[in-house]
């Protein structure tokens, strides 16, 4: 039986305050430890592996709060079907990024200060904007397990990382080289090739002579005439008539003076430009490959800060653009530019510093990938992608790798390698497991003498991995790979259940996983991926915490930090406009869409009043009436519920979020507020007219219908949904929360005969009809209801007869009349209706 409880219920109040209820949800949740995941348990793990965002800005941005939410309908789901939710957080904290965030914020450059200073820096402001994330996270509702944060530069993460190195460089799938690498001259780091960006522009391309051994002119067409001093030869193709004559001879460089050698490639194209190439050290990857292949000479010409070097003669020290200008100034000069256009052109630039890529000669550690492509895209084939054309896109990027993967970092702040070196022979000396983690800039090594020639000068790496390095080890983390003292009896199992993520980080963090698990465990991370989309602004372009740093006015910073749009219209409606995008689908950001979610959240609130307002002074648990035995309109409204149960199963057993919410939203808007509420009202309005048999059937179905309706809609929206439960069905249910009980099932016995509500409802449908037509506000009461059944058989004006009390409680009439009428209608098949307003 529900009764009224005290002045703090907030059923009692008018309105619904998201504020107060969401603040109250959340303590309960923390208080009875709902999200806590008990290793001792022997339902089934569903373990899932989240993203650990960057600790790189003040705040997230609400495309976050939509692939966090997004995630989060299916983990509560999964909860709620009684499996013991494994749900670990973390945060990345050891990368580029949160450099850049401290540099901004306390306005200093990381190259002058010191080391320790400046990652005593990193670390107190990671912890800063962890607490900021960390509280969005539990204000957005994420229902996940706070006892199993972790933060990639924390012990547990650190000892993992090392140890990955470790076993990589035991299995000989791991070198370290001098090769030319991928550089950002801005943050001057070494870059792997999932850190890259494509930027189309407009070029210019010039056609510059050099000199041959026999005064003839040599024109090469290049858009980067600063690397003339860095040219080591020119290369043709071999069935090129026109040069054949030159292979094996000489070519003078314009300006700088020097020789080079002419040779042959068959990857030279003879109809690109004039044929002829010039290769230097290093422009692009074609220009590495063949200084490898053919021992050119190096000269390198742009150094790791991005200015010329002093091989550059007169341009050394100047920045790159400003050094190409002077010396096509001066070619000019010289007459040496024979032609000059504009050209369309895609350049490789750094994804953080929108700075052009470069390639420099630095020492670096590298991950064996190249050869392990067929090996990856039979993993690709084995896991389960939803949606599954995502697969297309680690497909293509597999197929197009073009290095291995460089994870040598030039910062401060991450986590170190484990390794020394012998400055006196060059042997490379790595720390054992047991001693992991260190910090070989900090930590004496292990071992006094080098091993190989026994000098004592040993020099730590100075060097940090790269971010994704640790990173792409979450399942590992999660699963306490490393041992770690901190993370027993908290580990989960190995392969994990699922792998959420957006699809911007397929390239990296689901890649790189995928090959560590595949190196270190010989099996995929995960089962499943879930690939969500992006966050647009109202413009159609993706939100990013780049969009709130470049904020301009208040209004656009502001529209698009979650925190701010929860305050004003909660987070269960947040979470609304997050599930109006299929999974995989970017979805634009409009307020209008948030008040949407705003509106249903009310709705339910209201409705929720109005069935307890109907059900006052009845015991609805004494009701003991088989579904097979309630009326028609019961039985009508428990099956739309159960084929929407079926549905909603259905659609997030697959991880289908949007495909379950469009159909619960649609049963709770149009069966069951327009329609069902309409018809069964009467039966406690005009107690006169009705038994109390059928007032018994409307109430135990308007109570079950409730309740069910709150549980499949509390995966999506929890704060409403988990105060309706405490305040109407935990006395009753005996659970702690709504989020701990059994998601609605489709149920066979519910399935019973209610073909003739088609009727009613036609009748209903034509009614409305007619209002719109006759600009008659739905909720005006009717005089009458008149149904022309000259032309309608006998046994549908039989049921019309029989539902005559439904028909005048759905069309709000207080008569039914059989008579003349002009509304035609084809909702009931031969029927005509007329109404006439109530005045």
């Amino acid at each position: 039986m529900y009764k009224k409880k005290g002045h703090n219920n907030m059923l009692n109040e008018k309105n619904y305050d998201h504020l107060i209820n969401e603040e109250e949800m959340n303590k309960l949740w923390v208080e009875k430890e709902i999200y806590k995941f008990d290793p001792t348990s022997n339902n089934e793990v569903f373990s899932v592996d989240t993203p650990p965002p960057y600790a790189s800005a003040s705040h997230m941005h609400v495309g976050h709060a939509m692939s966090y939410s997004q995630a989060e309908f299916i983990v509560r789901y999964q909860r709620m079907m009684g499996k013991s939710v494994y749900y670990p957080v973390g945060f990345d904290d050891n990368g580029l990024p949160t450099e850049r965030h401290v540099e901004k914020v306390h306005n200093i450059n990381k190259n002058k200060t010191t080391r320790p200073d400046f990652r005593k820096l990193c670390l107190e402001e990671t912890q800063n904007v962890i607490g900021t994330y960390r509280n969005l996270f539990s204000s957005l509702g994420l229902s996940v397990d706070w006892n199993l944060q972790y933060s990639t530069i924390d012990e547990h993460c650190q000892k993992t990382a090392q140890k990955s190195f470790l076993d990589l460089y035991n299995k000989n799938m791991i070198y370290r080289s001098d090769d030319p690498v991928l550089w950002d001259t801005h943050f001057q780091t070494a870059l792997a090739q999932a850190d890259l960006e494509t930027l189309s522009r407009k070029g210019k391309m010039y056609d510059i002579p050099f000199k041959g051994e026999d005064g003839s002119d040599l024109i090469i067409s290049t858009t980067r005439p600063e690397f003339l001093p860095a040219c080591v030869g020119l290369y043709c193709n071999p069935d090129d008539e026109r040069y054949t004559s030159l292979v094996g001879k000489t070519a003078i460089v314009p300006i700088f003076g020097h020789e080079v050698p002419i040779k042959t490639s068959d990857e030279v194209a003879m109809d690109f430009g004039t044929g002829l190439m010039m290769v230097c050290t290093f422009g692009d990857n074609e220009d590495v490959m063949k200084w490898k292949l053919d021992n050119l000479d190096l000269r390198i010409a742009i150094t790791p800060n991005g200015r010329m070097s002093d091989i550059c003669g007169d341009y050394a020290g100047l920045p790159i653009v400003e050094a190409r200008s002077k010396i096509v100034k001066d070619l000019k000069a010289e007459g040496l530019i024979l032609d000059e256009k504009v050209i369309d052109q895609n350049i490789s630039i750094a994804e953080r510093s929108q700075t052009p890529v470069e390639f420099i000669m630095e020492p670096q550690w590298f991950i064996k990938t190249l050869d392990l492509k067929d090996d990856l895209l039979k993993r690709g084939d084995e896991i389960n992608w939803y949606p599954t054309f995502m697969k297309s896109r680690y497909v293509d990027w597999v197929n197009n790798l073009k290095f291995d993967w460089n994870i040598s970092r030039q910062r401060f702040y991450g986590v170190p390698f484990p390794v020394w070196y012998c400055e006196d022979c060059g042997e490379i000396i790595i720390a054992p497991e047991e001693n992991m983690p260190v910090d070989p800039t900090n930590d004496k090594c292990h071992l006094d003498e080098c091993p190989k020639c026994k000098s004592k000068n040993l020099k730590g790496e100075t060097d940090v991995m790269d971010t994704w390095m640790t990173s792409s080890l979450t399942p590992l983390v999660a699963n306490n790979w490393a041992g770690s003292s901190a993370w027993e009896g908290k580990n989960t199992t190995h392969p994990m259940t699922v792998r959420v993520q957006a699809h911007d980080i397929i390239r990296t963090w689901l890649f790189y996983t995928v090959l560590k698990s595949h190196i270190h465990k010989d099996s995929l991370p995960w089962k499943d991926v879930m690939i969500s989309g992006f966050g647009e602004n109202e413009q159609g372009k993706k939100i990013s915490k780049r969009t709130l740093e470049k904020a301009t006015d208040n209004n656009g910073y502001n529209r698009y930090v979650p925190e701010n749009v929860m305050e004003k219209y909660g987070a269960d409606a947040l979470r609304y406009w997050a599930a109006g995008s299929h999974l995989g689908q970017n979805m634009k950001y409009n307020e209008k869409d948030v008040k949407a979610g705003r509106k249903v959240v009310v709705k339910l609130f209201n409705a929720s009043k109005f069935v307890l307002m109907q059900l006052e002074g009845m015991d609805v648990n004494k009701i003991n009436m088989p579904v097979a035995e309630r009326t028609v309109e019961d039985r009508w409204v428990i099956s739309e519920l159960n084929k929407v149960a079926k549905r909603a199963n259905e659609c997030l057993a697959k991880y289908d979020y949007a495909g379950a919410k469009d159909a619960i939203d649609k049963f709770f808007w149009m069966t069951f507020c327009d329609t069902y509420l309409e018809l069964v009202k009467d039966r406690f309005w005009s107690k006169e007219k009705y038994s109390d048999e059928l007032r018994e059937s409307a109430a135990i179905t308007l109570w079950e219908t409730l309740r069910d309706v709150i549980g499949m809609f509390a995966p999506f929206i929890p704060f409403v949904t988990e105060m309706l439960y405490q305040e109407i069905f935990r006395e009753g249910e005996g659970k702690d929360s709504i989020h701990i009980t059994s998601y609605p099932q489709y149920c066979e016995y519910k399935e019973t005969d209610v073909s003739e509500m088609a009727v009613v409802l036609g009748v209903l449908k034509a009614v409305r009809a007619c209002r719109t037509e006759n600009q008659i506000g739905q909720g005006k009461h009717l005089a009458y209801l008149r149904l022309d059944v000259e032309n309608v058989n006998d046994k549908i004006v039989e049921i019309l007869k029989k539902y005559k009390l439904s028909l005048m409680a759905v069309s709000r009439a207080q008569a039914i009349e059989f008579g003349k009428a002009d509304f035609e209608t084809s909702e009931v098949e031969g029927l005509k209706i007329s109404i006439q307003i109530k005045e």
